[in-house]
């Protein structure tokens, strides 16, 4: 494992643009550009993963910090994006990750590590960096929706995070609507 000074993580702002990029190589998951859940399914499927990338540059060139960077010994290795609830357009149509009740929460709902540095325990420190951040900006709660798999998941399943790794990090289940699929939170 890397040592903990060997890890640094920070908003993406539009001077760490190729930042975002070298974590995201082609697109990430499928070309997502982690516009997956700021569009709804139709504009989502309406757009090749160069507009989608075109979404995410417009967002931060507005000056929108839409998630944080992990770097490993500075090279651009992981990725979270964390947000209010109401930056993300999905969330607002989803029946299985509808909200459960009228408290205005901050999200967490992807994140994208590059494969030669999964396993070294970026996706917790990007947990506990989310929270960090939302925390200063003046979150009172943090809502993340993580595959509780019952084998080992395949690494494109996880893309939403680990519910064990979660509640490692202090999250508690609020509530499953779905099997797999686990809404936790941690109050600030």
């Amino acid at each position: 494992m890397k040592k903990e000074n060997d890890i640094h993580i920070l908003p993406l702002t539009s001077e760490r643009w190729p930042d975002f990029e070298a974590v995201f190589g082609k697109g990430g998951c499928g070309g997502c550009w982690c516009a997956w859940w700021r569009l709804t399914n139709k504009e989502f499927y309406a757009v090749n993963k160069d507009e989608r990338k075109e979404t995410m540059r417009t967002l931060v060139q507005q000056g929108a910090e839409p998630g944080l960077i992990a770097y490993v010994e500075d090279i651009p290795a992981g990725w979270v994006t964390v947000a209010p609830r109401e930056d993300y357009v999905r969330l607002k149509t989803s029946r299985i990750l509808a909200p459960v009740d009228e408290e205005p929460v901050w999200c967490m709902p992807c994140f994208y590590v590059r494969s030669k540095f999964r396993h070294i325990g970026l996706m917790r420190k990007l947990i506990d960096a989310a929270v960090d951040y939302g925390r200063v900006h003046g979150a009172s709660i943090i809502e993340a929706y993580p595959n509780d798999p019952e084998k080992e998941a395949n690494p494109l399943s996880i893309y939403t995070g680990v519910a064990s790794t979660f509640a490692a990090a202090g999250f508690k289940e609020v509530l499953r609507r779905k099997p797999n699929r686990p809404i936790m939170r941690k109050n600030l």
